[in-house]
């Protein structure tokens, strides 16, 4: 890294995952295997959930868990308008329809009140994003999706640890489901994860996560798609070294971020982010008022050897979310 070149992000990886990746190499087990069970249980337990299931992204996370509840051709998807487009794109690869509903500007995460609006004889999921770590209005998103019995697809890819009202990130819908990136909490490189304390969908999405596999006389029929690589194996145990750190990782990014909050405190044009004991801070994302041009201040920051990008993306064009 060049001196003075401010990061994006840098993964707070050391010498134990180092000797993890060596470990699993040698185990001869590089994909589906003991490893991966070991940390499905390490995040299941963390969250507080009955069942996880891992998976190679949080895109395929999300797909998988709307494919278990059946969502498909016809029915509507309640998603964020402000997201990054996975969230979307799972919908129409299952020949559903997404919805897009307003979020609330201070927050980046969905408004109850326009869920509430959307709801409608084909809607069957709804799927809030908690934006950038912070949580978004779940207890009220559940509620609405409650009086119409819908499920609640938490798209939690930024968001592990994250918590609100004393539910953490992922346990407060019918599902949830992580990103492991390396611009997450911690990460795997790339990987993803289902946590449920729904059986019936565990079940489903286990098997269709092996595409129908089945342990038969010891063995699956079909070789599973998880690389157990991306797991890693503790050396005292069964937990991955990232998930014993997790609460150390995210108490230095919210002291990042109150850093932050201190030397913009005052500066005009700028929106800080909204403020929660929860936000985790997967992103620090301001808003610039519409007398500042954005392209000029990221210009003028990589000059600076300062790693910037926007908060999220939209198509120019959405032709490609009608069905």
């Amino acid at each position: 890294m060049t001196e003075g070149h401010i990061r994006l992000i840098v993964p707070e990886v050391g010498r134990a995952e180092l000797e993890n990746v060596a470990a699993v190499l040698e185990s001869g087990y590089l994909t589906q295997g003991p490893v991966v069970v070991a940390f499905e249980a390490s995040v299941a337990a963390y969250v507080g959930a009955s069942h996880a299931i891992a998976t190679t992204s949080a895109t395929t996370a999300l797909h998988l868990a709307l494919a278990a509840l059946g969502v498909g051709p016809g029915d509507e998807v309640i998603v964020p308008d402000f997201t990054f487009p996975a969230t979307a794109n799972v919908v129409v690869q299952l020949g559903a329809r997404p919805v897009l509903v307003d979020v609330n500007v201070e927050t980046f995460n969905v408004d109850p009140a326009a869920v509430k609006r959307a709801v409608g004889p084909r809607t069957r999921a709804i799927m809030p994003v908690h934006a950038f770590g912070l949580m978004a209005p779940l207890e009220s998103v559940v509620e609405i999706a409650r009086d119409h019995g819908i499920p609640v697809i938490e798209d939690a890819a930024c968001a592990l640890g994250a918590t609100r009202a004393e539910v953490k990130a992922g346990t407060g819908g019918t599902a949830g489901c992580f990103s492991f990136h390396p611009r997450k909490a911690i990460t795997t490189g790339e990987g993803g994860m289902i946590v449920t304390d729904d059986a019936g969908l565990a079940e489903r999405a286990r098997a269709m996560r092996t595409h129908g596999g089945r342990r038969i006389e010891g063995r699956f029929c079909v070789r599973r798609r998880r690389l157990q690589l991306q797991a890693q194996r503790h050396p005292r145990g069964d937990r991955a070294p990232q998930m014993d750190r997790l609460d150390a990782i995210i108490a230095g990014r919210r002291e990042r971020a109150s850093g932050y909050d201190e030397l913009l405190d005052g500066v005009a044009g700028v929106s800080r982010p909204a403020s929660s004991p929860g936000h985790i801070y997967q992103s620090y994302v301001v808003m610039l008022d519409s007398s500042v041009e954005r392209d000029a201040v990221i210009k003028q920051m990589t000059q600076a050897n300062i790693e910037t990008t926007l908060g999220t993306y939209a198509a120019v064009d959405d032709a490609a979310l009608r069905l």
